[in-house]
């Protein structure tokens, strides 16, 4: 199949080269909101980290880095056919980054507050549902005996 005439130097005719860079920046964007995201990952994490002993807070950090890796891997697969360039992992960390220094100092005793408030309330319910035992036991126990 021939080209009509002047065909060859109509724009239309050239296949598109690369990402426009709108797309690249909303990219870079979306990287940035990925890092900040992971940063306030880490900070979910971190309470019961420092609560639950040495095994607890390893297992807490493996469980952060697999969802954190996991995060990655759809970012990179969603963006630019499958393949993640250096900007976009600077990107990310910078908005991990930029979570931790900017944001976190205010987030932190926020989010401390609040594991408190919900490590006490199942310290409470604990303790009512130990007594629950015991008088149901002391119950139980009387009855047997025949003492009722």
């Amino acid at each position: 199949m021939r080209n009509q005439p002047g065909a060859a130097f109509c724009p239309a005719s050239f296949p598109e080269m690369g990402i426009r860079p709108s797309a690249q920046a909303l990219e870079l964007l979306e990287a940035l909101l990925l890092g900040v995201g992971l940063g306030l990952g880490y900070d979910l994490l971190r309470p019961p980290r420092r609560r639950s002993g040495r095994l607890g807070g390893s297992l807490l950090d493996l469980l952060f880095a697999l969802l954190a890796g996991a995060a990655a891997f759809l970012s990179a697969m969603n963006s630019s056919g499958g393949r993640t360039g250096l900007w976009e992992l600077s990107a990310t960390l910078l908005g991990f980054l930029l979570y931790l220094y900017a944001l976190s100092p205010a987030v932190l005793p926020l989010l401390e507050g609040w594991y408190r408030v919900m490590f006490n309330t199942m310290r409470l319910f604990k303790k009512i549902e130990k007594n629950l035992w015991k008088s149901a036991k002391k119950t139980f126990q009387t009855r047997k005996n025949g003492l009722l």
